[in-house]
């Protein structure tokens, strides 16, 4: 009989890490794939995975790859499907039918006589498996997007010439229904690709091992808190017998090059389980200083890296080795059940970030995750939040590597999310993804937390309870939560989190005045929250909305928010206009829209740090970036254009930071470092538009380690216009400026019909008004700047000063590609947006990779909402401010 191995297990290898493990064979495949329909190509499964069967005209691919990514990959299509409604183009017959994805290989001569593994990470969504013309598991077998399959190639291995491969992927059903597929799912995110990403998501391999082979190692830490003098580490791993008869194997460990360690082990045929090295056992594991991964604020992210090997008739098998985290996550509950608290090496940490989504076709690229992952940083986020869409190595290496945290779990909305309609196929596919996310995952130095539901505990009790035996026996080493939303599991509990919105505008008052705690205040922890839209810049949009249908209420801007509820940006816009002035032009509704972004996220995210420990302990934004280009839910958008909300929210996590708090009109600091700060200056200043200073005050204060503080209110100021601007900076006792943050503010403040609040939003009842920003006095600019190239990239440093006499109102830089030429992207910008008072100077920094800039000579442009034209400097220049209607 073949011999189908069905692990659940996931691939530990990334396509860096060859190079670690020169003993092993370990051959992905990547490249030299090819794909067909089957309708085009209806030729027999056992011919198709033939080696001398004719591909000519099919496509050639890279896997991981969907149908439609392979299909875009080879420009089968003559138009942009980012471009207007022009997804919905893509829809074709075959989509709905199976698609083959072939490819030959060949073993070196070394690996002749080896057992050989073939291992498929991520069928989305079922699949039957041919090699060299024999079907070596069907799609009864071979279900799920997240699960790890190994399947024993060596009775049909072609050791001396070449072997071909053929898996024959069928997309998944409706699985944003109750009773689909568990698949991926997007709910109302955006619209879905029309063959549902069906494809392989992820790696393909083939592993020779002698035997036995060994996987999976697990690195987990406990300290005799609160000391870190000591790390008590435990090592695990999986050992497999790949043969019929019983082997016995020495399996040996090595963490960096100092710490090793082996013992014996027998298996009997067949047999797979776990080794453990304990530090009761091996003196050696017991680490005297060790070398700790933190998150980023609190110290350096270090990383060790284990090895384990596996030696038969003393002969080396395989080894497997990665990096690990020295660290020790755990949670409580505080707040009467209502917050959890998460809490690394002993210390509490608030938690602030957003939440991932991958590419709308599922595709990778290095590069492009490292400069999401650098954005992410450089906001000063510590957490990014994955709802279900489970990334590759690279991804979580790179968490690993900044210091950012990462939740994950099973998704919403649809079929995952209803447990009580799998039949028992479903049910066996969701409990093999889990183990073999569990295996996969364990070790991720990033990983703090997984929940096993999302907008509600599992429904079926016992499919929780089977879910929290797998992780048990797999040594899940951080928290577990039933669910990202406030409700309470029959199996576990409360999570102390809470998912109630919202997702819709808000105006920045909002976060401070939720009395109830039924909604979106600065309490608990907040899986997923956001005021709604993030208008992209005039020029990102576009390149993805046809000029002559650039307004709100286009078919084509709706298309590209989201579904459902949020299909449209029509309480955003009311907003726009109520607080800031109608609009008629494109280019002034954009320009207004930064501003509107900048204060809703920045205040969000400043009341959850205000308030951190007290009644709030995390929040999560919905969302961090867009699948495809989109109107709502993102920080930074599908171009890498960093605008208003990304500006907003880097600004509200300054590390050190100053801000005003809106309910209480107050001045305050928080401190996200572990350290204390003493002897700081803080200055408020309020400012007339015309430029005229109406009250200052400074104080002096210290903060401790970690912790926020409320300084003082602001008084009753006479002669304020009715919009007026508030500007306040922090100092260090050096004198060394951390932190400068501007507020424009009105004597009509925003108010809330909190009785119509519903589980998205809470509807405005009055506006703020800040029309007169429209009309602001002029005021004039000088830029000067000087440039460093160093290696691969160059750095600007650029000095604004406001040479005029009244306020200079939300100052934007950009980086072009020569004068008059696209933004370059991606970019970073020690600060953006930003406001000036009077004879005021500010430094930004602006740093970017060579080849984005194209060969070109780049010109820094800046403007202001009320600059006047004063020509240029150097290759720099100035725009028109706020633009006209």
């Amino acid at each position: 009989m073949k011999k189908i191995l069905l692990l659940s297990v996931l691939t530990l290898l990334g396509s860096g890490a060859f190079a670690q493990r020169k003993e092993n064979f370990n051959l992905l495949l990547k490249e030299d794939w090819q794909m067909q329909s089957t309708v085009t190509a209806p030729a027999a499964a056992a011919e198709i995975s033939k080696e001398k069967f004719d591909t000519q005209g099919w496509y050639k691919v890279s896997v991981p790859s969907t149908i439609l990514a392979g299909l875009l990959a080879n420009h089968v299509y003559n138009f942009d499907p980012f471009m207007g409604k022009n997804l919905e183009k893509l829809a074709d017959p075959k989509l709905d039918k199976p698609w083959w994805f072939r490819r030959e290989f060949t073993l070196p001569a070394a690996e002749s006589g080896k057992n050989v593994i073939l291992r498929v990470h991520g069928i989305n969504y079922k699949a039957n498996i041919w090699f060299n013309g024999v079907k070596i598991a069907d799609s009864t077998k071979v279900k799920g997007p997240y699960r790890m399959i190994d399947l024993d190639l060596t009775k049909y291995m072609n050791y001396t010439g070449a072997n071909t491969l053929a898996i024959e992927v069928l997309r998944p059903f409706a699985p944003n229904k109750r009773d689909g597929d568990l698949a991926i799912d997007y709910a109302d995110w955006i619209p879905y690709p029309q063959d549902y990403n069906g494809g392989i998501i992820n790696n393909v391999e083939i592993r020779t091992y002698n035997k036995v082979g060994v996987k999976f190692p697990l690195v987990t830490t406990d300290f005799d808190l609160p000391s870190l003098a000591v790390a008590h580490l435990n090592v695990d791993a999986q050992v497999t017998n790949y043969t019929n008869k019983p082997q016995d194997a020495v399996i040996k460990g090595k963490i960096n090059e100092n710490i090793s360690f082996e013992k014996k082990v027998h298996l009997l045929a067949n047999e797979s389980k776990n080794v453990n090295f304990s530090p009761a056992e091996f003196k050696q594991l017991n680490v005297k200083d060790p070398a700790i991964w933190w998150p980023w604020q609190y110290g350096k992210p270090n990383l060790n890296r284990i090895e384990v090997s596996a030696v038969v008739d003393k002969k080396l098998s395989n080894s497997v080795s990665e990096n690990f985290g020295i660290r020790q996550f755990t949670s409580k509950i505080i707040d009467d059940n209502q917050s959890r608290e998460f809490i690394v090496n002993g210390k509490p940490i608030m938690l602030r970030g957003a939440a991932w989504s991958p590419d709308i076709f599922q595709r990778r690229s290095p590069e492009r995750q490292e400069q999401e992952m650098k954005l992410v940083r450089d906001m000063n986020m510590n957490i990014v939040r994955s709802e279900g869409k489970m990334e590759d190595d690279n991804f979580y290496d790179l968490c690993d590597k900044y210091g950012l945290m990462v939740m994950n779990g099973w998704m919403c909305c649809g079929t995952w999310q209803h447990p009580e309609k799998w039949d028992a196929a479903e049910r066996n596919v969701a409990m093999a993804s889990d183990s073999s996310v569990m295996y996969w995952l364990r070790n991720k130095a990033s990983l703090f937390v997984w929940l096993n539901g999302s907008d509600m505990p599992p429904t079926d009790t016992s499919v929780e309870s089977d879910y929290l035996k797998i992780e048990k026996q797999l040594k899940w080493p951080n928290p577990l939560l039933a669910t990202a939303n406030e409700s309470k599991s029959k199996v576990s509990g409360y999570s102390g989190v809470k998912m109630a919105g919202p997702y819709e505008w808000v105006p920045p008052i909002y976060w401070e005045t939720d009395a109830t705690k039924k909604f979106g205040g600065t309490y608990s922890f907040a899986t997923e929250i956001s005021p709604g839209p993030s208008i992209p810049p005039y020029e990102s949009l576009v390149k993805f909305i046809p000029k002559d249908s650039l307004n709100v209420t286009s078919a084509d801007w709706n298309y590209h928010c989201g579904t459902g509820s949020f299909g449209t940006t029509k309480v955003f816009t009311k907003a726009l206009y109520g607080r800031y002035g109608e609009t008629a032009s494109i280019k002034n509704y954009v320009a207004k829209a930064q501003a509107q972004n900048y204060e809703a996220h920045r205040a969000m995210m400043e009341a959850y740090g205000l308030n951190k420990y007290q009644t709030a302990t995390g929040v999560v934004q919905w969302m961090l970036s867009n699948p495809w280009p989109g109107i709502i839910w993102h920080t930074y958008d599908y171009y890498l254009y960093p605008a208003g909300t990304y500006f907003g929210m880097k600004k509200a996590m300054e590390p050190l930071h100053v801000l005003y708090s809106y309910k209480g009109n107050e001045v305050a600091i928080i401190n996200s470092y572990l350290k204390t700060f003493s002897g700081l200056k803080v200055k408020a200043d309020v400012y007339n538009p015309d430029g005229s200073n109406k009250f200052t005050k400074t104080v002096t204060a210290d903060i401790g380690a970690d912790a926020s503080k409320r300084l003082f209110a602001l008084p009753a100021i006479a002669g304020l216009s009715d919009t007026y601007l508030l500007r306040v900076e922090l100092s260090d006792k050096n004198g060394e400026t951390k932190s400068i943050n501007w507020y424009w503010l009105s004597k009509k403040g925003d108010e809330l019909n909190w009785k119509k609040s519903n589980w998205f939003t809470t509807p405005q009842s009055a506006y703020a008004d800040y029309s007169a920003l429209q009309s602001l006095p002029k005021t004039k600019l000088s830029v000067n700047q000087s440039n460093k190239v160093a290696g691969d990239s160059t750095s600007y440093t650029v000095t604004i000063k406001n040479a005029g006499s009244a306020v200079a109102f939300f100052v934007h830089l950009r980086a072009l590609k020569g004068q008059g030429g696209d933004d370059i992207l991606p970019v970073i910008f020690s600060d953006n947006y930003i406001s000036l008072a009077p004879g005021e100077s500010r430094v930004i920094k602006c740093t970017y990779a060579n080849k984005n800039a194209d060969g070109t000579k780049p010109y820094l442009l800046t403007s202001a909402w009320n600059v006047d034209v004063a020509g240029s400097n150097g290759d720099s220049g100035f725009e028109d401010g706020l633009p006209k209607e």
